[in-house]
């Protein structure tokens, strides 16, 4: 559960309020060794039982693993507009999404070997309580209402890498 600090990131500097604190309320980061510590070791685990059962096909394009392979895509492309973007109300739908393809993708591991599917359910607690914490920081940042659960414009500056 430690990990769950990870997806919630730090506060959001350098948006600053006018009395110096930050502008966006938001609840404190834990280190991200944690997510090295606790997320890729059982995803890793999860998949090395994947690939050695005599279920799996054996070779990384296996249907399962692109399960998480989705899943970590959802995962990347939340980060950015929760933690890049600073889209507050996407974020939310966006963490539900994330979930749900950790929940898809236990269930595709646990067809496999049941050991890799319960390791890689343990991503989804935390993903649950990520979730939470970010559903509560657009709460507490959207006293009026007024902050919409999808992307709008003017919200972020969204720019390529590439662009100058």
């Amino acid at each position: 559960l430690a990990a769950a600090g990870f997806l919630v990131q730090e506060k959001f500097h350098p948006l600053f309020s006018g009395d110096g604190g930050t502008a966006i309320e938001q609840f404190d980061k834990l280190p991200p060794i944690m997510w090295v510590l606790i997320v890729a070791p059982l995803r890793a685990f999860s998949t090395s039982l994947v690939l050695a059962s005599s279920a799996s096909s054996g070779h990384f394009c296996d249907p399962t693993i692109l399960a998480l392979m989705l899943h970590l895509s959802i995962g990347d492309t939340w980060n950015t507009i929760n933690n890049t973007e600073r889209r507050l109300g996407a974020a939310v739908p966006g963490v539900f999404c994330v979930w749900l393809s950790v929940l898809n993708a236990a269930r595709a591991y646990g067809e496999v070997d049941a050991t890799a599917g319960n390791c890689l359910a343990l991503t989804a607690v935390w993903i649950t309580v990520a979730g939470l914490l970010i559903a509560d920081t657009w709460r507490i940042n959207n006293p009026d209402g007024d902050r919409p659960l999808y992307p709008f414009v003017g919200e972020a500056e969204t720019a390529f890498s590439f662009e100058n």
